[in-house]
Formats: structure tokens, sequence, C-alpha cells
């Protein structure tokens, strides 16, 4: 069988269980296969659907749908763990979230590896959700709608975790590890080790304070271990159920009609139990300006405590000391350096730097590439990043 056959058998298979999900109320369904693109994890199917509803009398109605499909590249989906991230975004929809929530609409899943598994959500693109045309320094407004949606998102785990305790603590036993799992070895931890560095060389060579830089190079060079593993550890009572990988390409926005920016969550494959510092370290430090951190910091995480709050009381939490702004600032400042590791290797790639395909070269090789990309400006606004967090209060613990 060609390959085009094999996905044609593959594709009308998945078609027919999800117009089968869709309910009894669905006859004469046709589809239509419009796009498709290749993105590095995975492979996303634009499917249009047209049926007749019997309950309305026959009147036909449509449904945008994409099919996400993991990658056929055996190396990506091995590096990547592309199984488990599969297996952790099915488990979201399929036990986690639920239709009244702000969350795309889930038509079907099926998990079967290596390749054939398969989520069908609503193309939301349809309803006005789009991606923000920036890629990082994302202006204010995105960044606090942003920020918001990620407060009820934490707040659902919150609140799960009073009202369900046995069943939300269920979900997080099924969770898998994807990106920073403490039994990996040590060549796959220089992966995070080397990039994670690169701010200190250059305050370094600027010759900025050597004992400053000494002892964040002991804590930056052993970075996989004493920054990301022990910052996704969860500690009570603020560990609740977070993204994992909270950044704009995450988010869709949409201009509701009173003009107010609406924010919305999808790729739920790197969710993990641990405290709120993990999601919003990651966007600040990869998807903001340094100078609007240095101004907006405290208005930021403001707005996202008192969405927390309301969460929390529009659910009937009453105990929500344990939730206070205070506690939340503690906690970003005792992680915020989660953040920076990802920015030190990701930020380069997302302002475009990148012309080198992974497939070319191994990871450690890779790794020392990243490391230059953006060459002194890049290094610049890493250190000066990294000197923000320590006038932040986030680094004194190392220091």
């Amino acid at each position: 069988m060609s390959r085009v056959e094999d996905f044609q058998r593959w594709f009308n298979e998945v078609m027919s269980k999800i117009i089968e999900n869709l309910g009894s109320n669905v006859e004469e369904a046709q589809y239509e296969l419009s796009e498709s693109n290749d993105i590095f994890m995975s492979t996303l199917y634009h499917v249009h659907v047209k049926f007749k509803n019997k309950t309305k009398r026959g009147q036909s109605e449509e449904l945008s749908m994409v099919l996400k499909r993991p990658t056929q590249m055996e190396m990506h989906r091995e590096m990547m763990d592309i199984d488990s991230q599969f297996y952790n975004e099915i488990l979201f929809y399929r036990i986690y979230a639920r239709p009244d929530e702000n969350f795309v609409k889930c038509f079907y899943t099926q998990e079967r590896p290596p390749t054939d598994s398969v989520i069908a959500l609503e193309n939301v693109n349809k309803l006005g959700y789009h991606l923000c045309s920036y890629k990082y320094n994302a202006p204010l407004e995105y960044t606090l709608a942003a920020i918001q949606e990620i407060g009820r998102f934490h707040g659902k785990g919150y609140v799960m975790k009073e009202q369900q305790r046995e069943k939300f603590f269920d979900i997080v036993k099924q969770i898998k590890e994807t990106k920073y799992d403490t039994k990996v070895d040590d060549r796959n931890k220089l992966y995070v080790n080397i990039p994670a560095t690169r701010a200190v060389d250059y305050l370094r060579n600027q010759g900025h304070d050597a004992v400053f830089c000494d002892k964040m190079e002991a804590v930056l060079s052993n970075a996989f271990d004493a920054v990301m593993a022990k910052t996704l550890k969860p500690v009570e009572p603020l560990a609740t159920l977070c993204h994992g990988d909270f950044t704009l390409s995450n988010t869709l926005f949409k201009i509701e009609d009173d003009g107010q920016l609406r924010a919305i969550l999808i790729d739920f494959a790197t969710l993990t139990y641990s405290t709120p510092v993990v999601d919003l370290s990651t966007f600040l430090c990869l998807c903001c300006s340094n100078e609007m951190i240095k101004d907006k910091f405290f208005e930021i995480m403001r707005a996202y405590h008192d969405t927390l709050k309301k969460y929390l009381l529009d659910a009937g939490i009453r105990d929500i000391d344990k939730y206070s702004y205070d506690a939340l600032l503690d906690d970003y400042r005792r992680g915020a350096l989660f953040g920076f590791v990802i920015a030190s290797f990701f930020l380069g790639i997302l302002m475009g730097y990148n012309d080198k395909s992974i497939d070319e070269t191994d990871m450690v090789e890779y790794m020392e590439y990243c490391k230059q990309l953006g060459g002194e400006k890049l290094s610049k606004i890493l250190a000066d990043m990294l000197l923000q967090l320590r006038d932040f209060g986030c680094l004194k613990h190392f220091l």
C-alpha cells in the first residue's frame, strides 16, 4: 500500500469515528480535507464537515475542525517523547476539561502510538481566535489577557483539588513528565545545561562582579537538576495543574464585541503538577521584553492574582489565604530561574536566528550552536534578564 493510500485509509477510519462520536442525530455527513500543516511534533489536518441534524428537521449544519496527529519523523518522536505528550493531551481532554469551560471543544481522541494517535478539535479560528502577531515581546494587553487566563487555569486545579481531591490526584498520577524527567541520563541534561550559562559568560566578559558570576555559573551549569527539576517538584499548598508550556504560541486571542481581548489556551501536552511559577516565569521570560517587565511586573502579577482570587471565590472556595498575593509572589521569586533557563535556549529560536535543523547535527552540538544565536545582542538581553531577576529578589537563595 502506498503512503497516499495508507493516509487515506487512516483518514477515512478516523473521520467515521468522529462522525459517529458526534451523536445519533447526525446523518448524511460529508467531510473534506482542506489543508495540512507539518509542525515540529505533529501534523495538523484542517477538515470541513457537513451533515444534517435529525432533531432540527434535517437542517444542514457545518463544522470546522483540526485533526492533530503525531509527526511521522521517528527522530523527533523519540527526542521529544511524542507518545507521552499525546497521552497527556488526550488525558486532558478526556477527563479534565469540561465542555462549559474556556477550552477548545474536543470532538474525539484516539490513543494509538506511535503515529496513529489523533485529537480532533474545533477550529476556533472560525470563531475569531488567532495567534498574537508577536512571537515574543508581547504587548501589555496581550500579556494581561494571557496571564488572566492562566490564572483561571490554575484556579481550576485548586478548585478540583479542594472539592474533588481524590479525582484530582488520580489525574495527577496519570500525567507523564515529558521534559525534565530526573531519570534521564547525564547527556540529556547537557541539552539544558549548555545554553543556561550564556548570560553569565557575557557578564563575566563585561567585567561584572566575579562573585556573582561564580555563584550563578555554579547554579546554571547544573541547571537541569538545580533549577528545572527542583522547581517542578510540587510544593503545597500552591501546587496545581500547570500548562507546562505557557507561551504566546500556545495561546489564542479574540477581540470580543465589547472590545475586550480574551485568551484561550491550547496544547496541553506538557501538563505537570507544580506551582504557578512554572507557567508564569516561562511566559514572562520568553514572551515579554525586559523593559515591560521592569515597568509592569507587579501590575501583571496583580492581574494574575485578582483573576485567580475571583475564580476561587466564584467556585465557593472561601479559605483563600494560602493563595495570597504575597504567597504567590514568594513562589515566583523561588522559581523564576525556571523561565530564564528556557529563554536561554529558546529565545534565539523565537527571534528567528536559528537556521539549522536539529536533523543536521547531534543535540550537544546543536545546543552549543543555540548558545551563540543572536550574538552579543541576545546575550545582553539574557544578561539583563538575569540581573533583573536579581533585582526582583529571585536569586537571593542562590547568592
